[in-house]
């Protein structure tokens, strides 16, 4: 995982009009009613469970007997460590249990989350699947296709399957070292003169394209497909972007991907609407929520539940379950979905701090999960008190301050308010309401007060 946040880029023509490299025939080109139809179940799941885990899992965030901080998946990078170095301290530390996936699924089922996307090949270029194109994979040191079981255990669990694949390959000794703007552990031996020598860029990208078709064309319905990462100096074309999206669309005609294959300078601010054709089909600003969300653009927020993505033994610093469930109605409220991480150890093992919050905010969302799923982003304008996210017919009043005369006030300017219930009332008894002047006063009922968001919902018309 990189921190940079990628520009927002989804498309409405995937492949329209682009003349591809390679032999590959341009993609045909979607209509709005068809995209939409496409994006229609991403666009009502608003919240899916990250998973980090490859070998740098064993490390823990520790080299050495140093200690790094940040993203400790890019502990290879940071510590500077040669690829066959690095492979041999790490491989013996990877043991997979028995129905890790199982216990996976089930907990991102638990939490309230329609999908999962798991790293099948983070940057140390450690593939879960069994590859023909190297022996840098699961199946050559363990004997398991890791990947088919994850894919399986997600289906079972009626889960949508999406694949995180890295472009960028600190193992293959193709992969560039300089100029190409993205890192690379060698960058930190100034003593080799040439580290790039006998290195062959066009070779790498071949080879990197030939793991994603083994991905993309071997375990069935695949349902996102999460690339990571570009620079300005390497991407699209560097790539070889629109054949390997065009390829990937062949086996998979449905998936939906994300933009990275391509970069935009603007990688920390909110202003990530930019529009463009063939680049795809949702944004991922990462570790923070954009303050206004992004208006007429897909994106979900992927965020960490401490500071790393992969795991590290020394970093507690986990966010609450009431952090969780409101950052999960914020982003609800402005339109986009909601990537929470885990970070497994070595054998598979979610650690507990995030199976416990995990588990608390799956309670909450069996309880007003209606509230999120299948929701549109508010559309009455920012409230003091929470959120509020919308359906056609009705408006979900999200509480984080709950009023001291119990009386919440709401801006509905052209509706009106038809009848108002507290969610978790089970009688659905109707809220006393007072509308005047495009506002409405609603008394909530103090028992149905829930610790982390309350929710009103609130029935109205034009």
């Amino acid at each position: 995982m990189t921190r940079f946040t990628m520009a927002a880029l989804p498309s409405l023509l995937l492949g329209a009009a682009v003349l591809l490299c390679g032999g590959v025939a341009p993609l045909t080109a979607e209509t709005p009613a068809e995209r939409d139809a496409r994006m229609a179940w991403w666009r009502e799941a608003r919240l899916g469970m990250f998973v980090h885990w490859g070998l740098y899992s064993g490390a823990e965030g520790v080299w050495d007997g140093k200690q790094y901080g940040g993203g400790v998946e890019w502990i290879q990078h940071y510590a500077g460590v040669p690829a066959d170095a690095y492979a041999a301290r790490m491989k013996p530390l990877f043991k997979p249990r028995p129905g890790f996936a199982r216990e996976w699924a089930r907990l991102a089922k638990e939490m309230g989350a329609s999908y999962v996307v798991f790293t099948s090949k983070h940057h140390e270029g450690f593939a879960l699947w069994d590859s023909k194109v190297t022996d840098f994979d699961a199946k050559d040191f363990t004997g398991r296709d890791l990947f088919k079981e994850i894919v399986a255990a997600l289906r079972a669990e009626g889960l949508r399957v999406g694949v995180y694949f890295s472009v960028i390959d600190w193992h293959h000794p193709d992969f560039l070292v300089k100029g190409t703007g993205l890192p690379h552990p060698l960058q930190k031996h100034p003593e080799i003169a040439d580290p790039d020598a006998g290195r062959d860029w066009n070779r790498y990208v071949r080879f990197m394209h030939q793991q994603a078709e083994e991905v993309a064309s071997r375990y069935g319905k695949l349902d996102i497909l999460w690339w990571d990462y570009s620079s300005k100096e390497t991407q699209g074309d560097r790539w070889r972007a629109p054949e390997l999206m065009a390829m990937v669309r062949r086996h998979q005609p449905r998936i939906l991907m994300n933009n990275r294959l391509y970069h935009s300078e603007n990688v920390s601010g909110d202003n990530l609407s930019i529009f463009d054709v063939a680049k795809g089909d949702f944004t991922t600003p990462e570790q923070h929520i954009p303050a206004t969300g992004m208006p007429g653009v897909d994106w979900e927020a992927c965020m960490t539940l401490n500071g790393t993505w992969g795991w590290s033994q020394h970093d507690f610093n986990w966010k609450s379950t009431e952090t969780l469930i409101r950052n999960l109605v914020d982003i609800a409220s402005k339109g986009g979905n909601y990537l929470i991480n885990a970070g497994p150890l070595a054998d598979g093992t979610i650690p507990e701090p995030i199976v416990v919050r995990f588990r608390e905010l799956g309670a909450w969302m069996k309880q007003y999960g209606a509230a999120i799923r299948g929701t549109t982003a508010n559309p009455v304008g920012a409230v003091e008190w929470g959120r509020i996210t919308a359906k056609p017919d009705r408006l979900y009043l999200h509480v984080f301050q709950w009023p001291k005369d119990n009386i919440l006030t709401v801006p509905l300017k052209d509706w009106r308010a038809v009848r108002a219930t507290m969610l978790a009332d089970p009688e659905q008894v109707p809220l006393a309401v007072e509308s005047a002047d495009g506002t409405a006063k609603i008394t909530l009922k103090p028992a149905f007060q829930n610790p982390y968001a309350s929710v009103v919902e609130v029935r109205v018309a034009r």
